[in-house]
């Protein structure tokens, strides 16, 4: 019971499970959620330190039974990562209201939700956050005005919160990917010849000259959640191949 805790949202694919395995490889107890029962059952399969439970980040019900599953199995909460997101591109002037609400429900809604809903177990520990951003917070790409604001509020959050949760000893920082090649980039309801084109353009912006793996945005994630990171607080670590330099 006393092990350290780890919930990641948005756990079950992508980046969000690469940091599930890489916190349960450093010792941690991970707690992954998503509303993908296949998913959450195929990566919590990658380490015996990883569990699963069906979550809905915009629904107030299933966050207060995910952090209520918490404290009666774990009794306590180290670090929460508030991995869940959603990314459509779309130009501004075809937006609808319900593009704006799918996208600010899950990126910035439900990150307030649960960071509130976590907050007494993460002032018993003294814990820290760790919000996934993007570069396009700083730098927007054509087509992704929306999106681009959601993350945006994200690293506003991360260092409003930052400096509002240091007297109760709790760490807030974000991790802000470049291109990285995961599932969310397939689901942009583009076509297979767009999502090369649009890859191919990408890396041409990249100084390294390639997409980014979800491991190494996890191994950022693993450092914030860990002692060595215990003076920082309110940072932004950009994961992007020298995009945004």
């Amino acid at each position: 019971m006393s092990q350290k805790t780890a919930l990641v949202t948005g756990g079950s694919t992508g980046i969000g499970a690469a940091i599930a395995k890489e916190l349960a490889d450093d010792g941690f107890k991970v707690l992954i959620t998503g509303r993908n029962e296949n998913t959450l059952v195929e990566s919590a399969a990658q380490h015996d330190n990883i569990d699963w439970i069906i979550s809905d980040v915009t629904n107030h019900d299933d966050v207060v039974k995910t952090i209520a599953h918490i404290e009666k199995t774990y009794n306590r909460l180290d670090v929460l990562v508030n991995n869940a997101g959603i990314a459509t591109p779309i130009p501004f002037e075809q937006i609808t209201m319900e593009h704006y609400d799918d996208i600010f429900n899950i990126n910035v809604r439900g990150l307030i939700d649960v960071t509130l809903t976590s907050l007494p177990l993460l002032k018993e520990s003294k814990g820290n956050i760790i919000n996934t951003a993007s570069i396009v917070a700083d730098d927007p790409f054509a087509g992704f005005s929306i999106y681009s604001a959601s993350k945006g509020a994200v690293i506003t959050l991360t260092k409003g919160l930052a400096k509002e949760f240091a007297e109760y000893g709790i760490r807030v920082n974000a991790v802000s990917p470049g291109p990285i090649a995961t599932p969310l980039f397939g689901k942009m309801n583009l076509s297979e010849q767009e999502q090369e084109g649009m890859g191919e353009s990408i890396k041409e912006m990249v100084p390294l000259g390639r997409f980014g793996t979800s491991e190494e945005v996890a191994a950022a994630v693993a450092f914030l959640a860990s002692d060595k990171a215990s003076y920082v607080t309110g940072a932004q670590y950009k994961v992007d191949g020298g995009i945004a330099a």
